[in-house]
């Protein structure tokens, strides 16, 4: 048995190759995707109440007690002053006659005594609160039909 390798014969013409391309439906229509972005602002609270106390400088309310704390102690310290001078004036029995002279400089010495506090900086700090939101990214992408 051999093998033989032929060529065409003359009377047998050669035929090209032929490829069937069946016809396609081509879109070349682009669909963009939709981006939306959503921001929120950030949020600052701040908390000066203590910063104010340390100044001296109240709220209205507190203000208010403090000023009528201060009257009423003033008041009972005047009143117990007259009281000690009226009992020290009505002794018979003492006679110092410089006792109204110094009843006088008791009085100066008790009312023009003062408290100065002079403060640079306050002793506590301000109390900051700062939220910060990430914004919200919401992407929506639109696929080719049937390519799902």
């Amino acid at each position: 048995m051999g093998i033989s390798v032929g060529t065409a014969s003359s009377h047998e013409p050669v035929r090209p190759v032929q490829t069937v391309t069946p016809p396609a439906e081509v879109s070349a229509k682009h669909i963009p995707a939709t981006m939306t972005i959503r921001y929120r602002e950030a949020e600052i609270k701040t908390d000066w109440s203590q910063v104010w106390d340390d100044l001296g400088l109240k709220k209205p309310s507190a203000f208010k007690s403090e000023i009528e704390g201060r009257i009423q102690s003033g008041f009972v310290q005047d009143l117990s002053a007259n009281v000690r001078h009226g009992d020290q004036t009505a002794d018979i029995r003492r006679k110092d006659p410089g006792i109204f002279g110094k009843q006088a400089y008791e009085d100066y010495m008790r009312k023009s005594q003062r408290d100065v506090v002079i403060d640079v900086a306050p002793k506590s700090p301000v109390r900051i609160d700062v939220r910060i939101h990430a914004p919200e990214i919401d992407v929506q992408t639109r696929p080719l039909p049937g390519t799902r």
